[in-house]
């Protein structure tokens, strides 16, 4: 046996949660190709490719699931391939609950419409999750995105597959040995670099323990991870949404989905983090992490925008324009 099939909730839209995954092309651990989303994983001590396409109908989606070299794809490697498929692509998440959330708020209703079946696309490991929100901190995604590139063909395994090689994002302890100064030749600055490394050790000797956070309400993981070094709440909310996949976080402190708040349901006027943070739990119910996700999409395909123009209010009960001063460029 080297493959099984995994079912999910619909509505269900597996290529462009797939995609998601690679926000940028310069993204070199997470592929899709052909329909097909692959990335080399190690299970337990074996690094093995870990495949994902999508199978069943419109209305009963389902993933089927596979490990290369197959040879390698024992009963028990592939149910932990199907637990990885079964977090990374929130195949459980109820997205009609979501649907009825929005039913009365026209921007999400229509990034709703447009993305359905869009699901959180979460990172793998806890310290994947960590490390790639590290590089995120205060600079641009494709720049960051360089530096993960450097910094897995430094410290990542490879496995090649098919006359294709495949890069793996590093584990903890390739991290936690390094010198600070090895990972300021990448680019980073010390900041980051102490910051990456100190995070690999704290997973690597168990005292960040990614089960014991599960348990553990929003708040309280994000005290936690703030514990670490260069660590605040903007990098424990994206954990929180795309490691661990709670639906109910609204990044306040993301300098985009801030400004995108304010635009489209406070007619421009500015809010606090705090405030931001009330209101979308009041506007988005359980479903912040989705209304986050969803405004992203719509940022990368052009229809939600930061640049002043007419705004309809997105409140519930509310519909009432403001004309804002055209951009400068």
């Amino acid at each position: 046996m080297n493959s099984l099939k995994l079912a999910a909730r619909p509505p269900f839209d597996f290529a462009a949660t797939a995609r998601f995954f690679r926000f940028t092309e310069a993204e070199i651990v997470d592929n899709f190709d052909a329909g097909t989303y692959a990335r080399a994983h190690h299970f337990g001590d074996k690094l093995l490719l870990f495949r994902v396409e999508p199978a069943g109908t419109r209305s009963r989606p389902a993933l089927t699931i596979s490990l290369e070299p197959s040879r390698t794809s024992s009963r028990a490697r592939l149910d932990e391939a199907e637990h990885l498929a079964r977090r990374m692509f929130s195949v459980e998440h109820d997205l009609k609950k979501l649907r009825a959330q929005v039913a009365d708020d026209p921007l999400m209703r229509r990034l709703e419409e447009d993305h359905r079946g869009l699901r959180l696309p979460r990172w793998a490991t806890l310290f994947e999750a960590l490390a790639n929100s590290i590089l995120l901190q205060q600079i641009a995604t494709s720049v960051a995105w360089t530096f993960k590139r450097r910094l897995v063909e430094r410290f990542g395994e490879r496995l090649t597959v098919g006359g294709k090689t495949f890069h793996a994002f590093p584990r903890p302890p390739s991290l936690a040995r390094a010198p600070v100064e090895s990972l300021r030749a990448l680019g980073l600055n010390g900041a980051k670099a102490r910051s990456l490394v100190e995070t690999a050790r704290a997973c690597e000797s168990g005292a960040l323990d990614g089960g014991a956070l599960a348990r553990m309400e929003n708040e309280e993981i994000i005290a936690r991870l703030s514990e670490l070094r260069g660590v605040g709440r903007w990098t424990a909310e994206w954990v929180l949404m795309l490691h661990f996949g709670r639906t109910d976080v609204y990044a306040a402190a993301d300098l985009f989905l801030r400004g995108a708040f304010v635009k489209y349901y406070n007619a421009g006027e500015p809010l606090s983090e705090r405030e931001i943070r009330e209101r979308a739990r009041r506007q988005f119910g359980a479903w912040g992490s989705y209304a986050a996700l969803y405004l992203l999409a719509g940022m990368r395909e052009g229809s939600v925008t930061l640049k002043p123009e007419r705004v309809i209010s997105s409140h519930a009960n509310v519909a009432r324009t403001r004309r804002a001063p055209k951009s400068r460029g």
